[in-house]
């Protein structure tokens, strides 16, 4: 029994399968009929973005700068069409992705796949330096089982590309304060740089770093962190004078959306209160991560805490993992509506907690060893049922989340949204406006590649009145018969083509008007 205990100790190498266990799960769960059109609303920000790079792509990297772009409508592109609210790492990226394998649904999500498949190893190089392989395997495991990453781990977005980029930053800086080489110094430069161009957080993330470089002893550099802070300012001045090179608004926009952002509001431009804001927070945070993770992590914060001065490795580990819970804090805090609207606002709470709960089991663990060997054995058992738990609650709980875009009352069919879309270019000239009497999604636009309508007419006479607005023309009608009022908008259409097509029992009309 003391060598099968000699052969699963902290530092054996049979933990790296481990790493190979939870790379395969992830795997299998992120691939998972990962070449459907978008039809979840986990897809909406797919949606968004394959629509800008579709726009680069038709434009040109020259014409557009790269800059991304919401729009739908002839070339070229003007500029109220830019997008300019965000850093465009991410746009860029995938234009990358696009140019090589077309413009294909797979290949915007391969894109987050990858990375969060690199964060995985990432986290557990980080981890295996500062705790041993056997913390960095159940670390591993448990970043896996987290619904939070089964779901959004292949959203096209900057949450897993952001993610890859702070692991490897704080990896090349544990990697240059052992072994003071420039290479991995310069190497955590770029990585700090390329976060900073991914993400609005990655300012959070670097701005936290920074303040523990500043004043904590232990830790002190204040040439890295006035060198990082410089970075950033030098990124955010560039930034302003990109965006200002695409549209002569692009600050006063900015402007306005960070307000918006700063707002408490629900996806309908309601204000909520706070307590409301607490409660979707609550929600938020026990639906998308399990409360046996949470438990986990807090312990392991506790048993970190108090080896914070006997143990240096350790007291690495756990300032990266408070640099990510601060990050997250400061994050839903401050822009209470990016977190009430969005789930994945929290998805960065993912790395702390996988990391102080393999913590929290390898010093569970080290107890047990330290009894006899027959403890140690009953609490790896143990150890490996709670991973193997919570990675079948995970994984249940992730397909619960991962809903279907509804954009209809009843009879809405899985394929509805790419097939309606795809009978809406087919049938509409491009830059027609559609005026339709259902839901409205990115989804559904991205297919169609037509204008939403700005405005929602409601009555017949409404209807009658938007199809003659010379603002919006061409105009265009999409109705589903379904609705109650259908014909009687139908029938104070003025005249027109009208194309009744029955897609999987699901019946709508198609009006244009007369040449």
């Amino acid at each position: 029994m003391k060598k099968q205990l000699s052969i699963l100790s902290s530092n054996s190498r049979i933990w790296l399968l481990g790493l190979f266990i939870a790379l395969a799960f992830l795997s299998w769960s992120l691939f998972h009929d990962f070449t459907s059109p978008w039809v979840t609303n986990v897809d909406s920000n797919g949606a968004w973005w394959s629509q800008s790079v579709h726009n680069t792509l038709r434009a040109g990297l020259r014409a557009t700068g790269g800059m991304p772009s919401w729009y739908f409508g002839p070339l070229p592109i003007p500029p109220s069409g830019y997008y300019t609210h965000h850093p465009p790492l991410l746009s860029l990226m995938l234009t990358g992705m696009y140019a090589l394998f077309g413009e294909k649904e797979w290949a915007a999500r391969l894109l987050p796949i990858t990375f969060s498949l690199a964060s995985l190893v990432l986290l557990w190089m980080l981890v295996k330096d500062c705790a041993g392989r056997r913390a960095a395997a159940f670390s591993a495991l448990l970043f896996v089982a987290t619904p939070m990453e089964l779901v959004y781990g292949r959203m096209v977005n900057f949450e897993p590309i952001a993610l890859t980029w702070m692991l490897c930053a704080l990896l090349c800086l544990r990697r240059w304060e052992q072994t003071s080489q420039q290479y991995w110094h310069n190497l955590m430069i770029i990585a700090f740089l390329l976060t900073l161009w991914t993400a609005w957080l990655g300012y959070i993330f670097v701005l936290v770093v920074c303040l523990c470089f500043l004043f904590p002893h232990r830790k002190r550099n204040p040439q890295l962190a006035f060198l990082l802070l410089g970075l950033s300012v030098f990124s955010i001045v560039l930034f302003l004078l990109y965006i200002r090179w695409a549209r002569q608004d692009a600050w006063q926009n900015l402007i306005e959306a960070l307000n918006f952002r700063l707002g408490r509001t629900n996806a309908t431009g309601t204000n909520v209160t706070w307590a409301g804001w607490a409660l979707r927070m609550r929600k938020t945070l026990t639906s998308y991560i399990l409360l046996l993770s949470w438990a986990l992590g807090l312990l392991g914060t506790v048993w970190t805490i108090r080896r914070w001065k006997t143990d240096e490795s350790l007291r690495w580990l756990g300032w990266a993992a408070l640099c990510f819970f601060l990050q997250s804090v400061v994050y839903i805090m401050c822009f209470p509506n990016a977190s009430y609207v969005h789930a994945y606002a929290a998805f960065y709470f993912t790395l702390p907690l996988a990391m102080m709960g393999g913590v929290a089991i390898e010093l569970f663990l080290r107890w047990c060893e330290a009894r006899n060997a027959r403890w140690g054995i009953a609490g790896l058992a143990g150890a490996v049922a709670i991973c193997v738990s919570l990675t079948f609650s995970g994984q249940r709980q992730a397909l619960m989340l991962n809903t279907p875009v509804h954009i209809l009352a009843w009879g809405n069919w899985a394929g509805l949204v790419p097939r309606l879309g795809h009978l809406m270019h087919e049938k509409f000239a491009e830059g027609t406006t559609i005026i339709h009497n259902y839901g409205w999604s990115p989804h559904l636009l991205y297919y169609a590649q037509c204008r939403p309508n700005p405005k929602h007419p409601l009555t017949p006479h409404d209807w009658a009145k938007a199809v003659q607005d010379p603002e919006i023309a061409p105009v265009g009608c999409v109705i589903w018969l379904g609705q109650a009022n259908a014909r009687e908008i139908l029938a104070a259409l003025p005249a027109g083509s009208r194309e009744e097509i029955n897609i999987h029992g699901i019946p709508f009309c198609f009006w244009k008007p007369d040449p």
